[in-house]
């Protein structure tokens, strides 16, 4: 079991996508469903690591690609629809072959995530899908992104 993550304030994350709350991620009782937080996580990675030139999705995409060995999130309060978001985006940890990507959904109003979350990425060759050393490519945009978690007490809620 993993340590309980605590609330972030949006200054812990140096890349922010905005987003809207999607009317098919609502569940019955009325808010996000617990699931569809995990893809706000994944589109917004995506689009940084795109943003970065981190990713080539095109489809002759070259380079290594990101396969998630781990994931988790940690809920702190709800999400309603409408809502506009906020999806911050960064590396708490840098491997040989594996990047540690840490999430904090918002709701543009509140500035205290209502969930956090992680992905670990395994890289891998795009054919043989065995397990790469970290990109140049990759290295710059986990510096660039990167945070280190013991400090998270400054961002705290």
């Amino acid at each position: 079991m993993s340590e309980r993550l605590d609330a972030l304030t949006l200054n812990a994350f140096p890349h922010v996508v905005d987003t809207l709350l999607q009317w098919s991620d609502s569940d019955v009782y009325g808010h996000l469903n617990n699931v569809a937080y995990l893809a706000y996580f994944d589109t917004a990675l995506n689009v940084a690591l795109v943003e970065l030139e981190a990713l080539d999705i095109s489809p002759q995409g070259e380079g290594l690609i990101g396969l998630v060995a781990q994931s988790n999130a940690h809920y702190f309060s709800e999400v309603t629809f409408p809502s506009r978001l906020r999806v911050g985006v960064r590396v708490e940890a840098i491997g040989r072959t594996s990047l540690t990507w840490g999430f904090g959904l918002f709701s543009r109003e509140n500035l205290i995530c209502a969930a956090r979350g992680t992905f670990v990425h395994v890289y891998v060759d795009r054919q043989t899908r065995r397990p790469q050393p970290l990109s140049p490519a990759l290295l710059s945009c986990a510096t660039a992104l990167f945070m280190d978690p013991t400090q998270d007490g400054r961002f705290s809620a």
